[in-house]
């Protein structure tokens, strides 16, 4: 898990404990804020650094990215023999900045792009989706629903947040982290500004 994010905010540290939850063999980098990495440590390896200097420093070879911007689907197959899977940590803009070639797969020697269908997924889903794949499941035999809104009432008003994501679906149930309704609604308006981020980082 390539970390691309200056904080930990709560959206962001669920996103990150599930992801933790349904992938073995997981590691943090590019992780450079300390309060980030003592907490990241509790959940999996962390590495201050980046994802390119980790796998030249382990001469790592067939390195997957899963990249919205690859051209092809990832599948079971490409799994088999591969060394690495990286996911960019990146709390998504949409419509998408194409932040991970940007940020990590044209700065891998010899990356493997690959996607997980064309529309935009959160983290958690993203891990979810590839720990589905290692299962042995075709991309197109998932489940999906495009869009989640979320209403939540605050005593004299109505609070509405629409995440334009796609999320991964089990049994006709959107997959979600444990929480994570009530996270993002109730806590990201102040967690997700930048004061957040530079309160967490001053001394």
């Amino acid at each position: 898990m390539e970390n691309l994010e200056p904080c930990l905010s709560p959206w962001l540290r669920v996103e990150y404990e599930y992801v933790a939850k349904v992938l073995d063999d997981l590691v943090f980098t590019n992780v450079k804020n300390p309060h980030m990495k003592a907490e990241l440590s509790k959940l999996a390896p962390t590495f201050s650094e980046d994802v390119a200097e980790y796998v030249a420093r382990r001469n790592l070879k067939k390195v997957i990215v899963l990249d919205p911007k690859g051209e092809e689907e990832l599948t079971p197959k490409d799994l088999r023999d591969c060394d690495a899977v990286v996911i960019g940590g990146i709390m998504g803009d949409y419509p998408p900045k194409g932040r991970t070639w940007e940020l990590i797969t044209r700065r891998l020697p010899n990356p493997i792009p690959r996607n997980l269908g064309k529309e935009q997924l959160t983290i958690a889903g993203a891990a979810y989706v590839l720990r589905q794949i290692m299962m042995g499941h075709a991309l197109r035999d998932l489940e999906f629903v495009d869009g989640l809104r979320i209403s939540l009432s605050l005593g004299v008003a109505e609070l509405e947040i629409e995440l334009p994501y796609r999320f991964p679906c089990e049994g006709g149930k959107i997959v979600l982290p444990e929480n994570y309704i009530e996270i993002v609604a109730r806590r990201s308006v102040f967690y997700e500004s930048e004061e957040a981020c530079e309160e967490e980082q001053s001394p």
